[in-house]
């Protein structure tokens, strides 16, 4: 490799989104048996995968045990230095999201779990009222901003 290139990982991640009972679900995993999780994720590896489409559904297969259907590439994220590892002087990290829509199906549960959209999004829960989250943190936070 030329002394000036950079490595460069190309990542795919998964937004797996179902509704259950109303409620709008994503599936998360167990991001290396760490007890923290993420979404479905991981390199796309030319000398294995056709494409970028069929790496992510190899990926989420292994880790949740899920066979997507509908798959939609949905952004691409390069910005420099915003993974950790890169920060740390490792190389940098392209990631392709793509959503997938689904039912709730039953997953591997040692690594993967159906978690409320809500917890993550808690602004965007306008279920019963306008969700707390905005004048306690949101919109003071706004305030100081502007």
């Amino acid at each position: 490799m030329p002394k000036d290139s950079v490595a460069t990982i190309i990542n795919v991640t998964a937004v797996i989104v179902a509704v259950t009972d109303e409620v709008p679900r994503v599936l998360t995993i167990d991001q290396a048996a760490t007890g923290e999780f993420a979404l479905p994720n991981g390199p796309f590896q030319p000398e294995h995968d056709d494409g970028l489409e069929s790496c992510l559904r190899r990926w989420v297969e292994a880790q949740t045990g899920l066979d997507l259907y509908y798959v939609e590439q949905l952004y691409t994220f390069g910005n420099r230095y915003r993974d950790p590892g890169e920060i740390a002087g490792g190389p940098r990290v392209v990631s392709v999201a793509y959503i997938a829509l689904t039912y709730e199906d039953a997953v591997d549960e040692k690594t993967a779990q159906w978690r409320d959209w809500y917890r993550f999004l808690p602004w965007e829960d306008w279920r019963s009222e306008r969700p707390a989250i905005i004048a306690d943190k949101i919109e003071p936070a706004l305030q100081r901003w502007v």
